[in-house]
C-alpha cells in the first residue's frame, strides 16, 4: 500500500512516515498542497494523510481535488484545531477523519492499521464450519 503524506512540519512527517514503514507500507512525502496533487497524479496512492494548513494549497483544497477523481481513497486530516466546526469542515472537504496534533503515535498506528487492513483482505473473518 502507498500512503501520500502531506505535511510541511519535518518532525511531524518523520513520525508519520516511520509509523507507515513499521506497518509495512510505502509512503510518498509532499511538503505543500501543490506538490501533493502532482504526486497524486503521478503515482498510485491508496491513502492520504493531509495537514490542513499547508503552503501553496491548503489541505481542504487537496482533499476536494482528490475526491473529484476518487471517492474511495481514505483521507485522514491532521490539525492543531480540533473543534467540532473544524471537524465538520474536514468532512465537508471529503475527509474521512480528523486527528488532532500533537499526534499520538499509537492512535495514528491504530487508525492506519484499521484503514489499510481491508485492502489486504482480512483472513481472520473466515470461520470454520461447526
Amino acid at each position: 500500500m502507498s500512503v501520500l503524506v502531506v505535511e510541511d512540519n519535518k518532525a511531524v512527517s518523520l513520525i508519520i512516515c516511520r509509523i507507515i514503514e513499521e506497518l509495512g507500507h510505502d509512503y510518498v512525502l509532499a511538503a505543500d498542497g501543490e506538490a501533493a496533487l502532482r504526486l497524486y497524479q503521478q503515482r498510485e496512492i491508496d491513502l492520504l494523510i493531509v495537514d490542513v494548513e499547508l503552503p501553496v494549497l491548503d489541505g481542504f483544497t487537496v482533499a476536494r481535488e482528490v475526491r473529484n477523481q476518487d471517492t474511495q481513497v481514505p483521507i485522514l486530516f491532521i490539525s492543531g484545531n480540533n473543534s467540532d466546526a473544524y471537524h465538520q469542515q474536514c468532512l465537508d472537504a471529503g475527509g474521512d477523519s480528523l486527528m488532532p496534533k500533537p499526534l499520538r503515535p499509537s492512535e495514528l498506528r491504530r487508525w492506519l492499521d484499521t484503514t489499510l487492513k481491508p485492502a489486504h483482505g482480512n483472513l481472520s473473518t473466515s470461520s470454520a464450519p461447526a
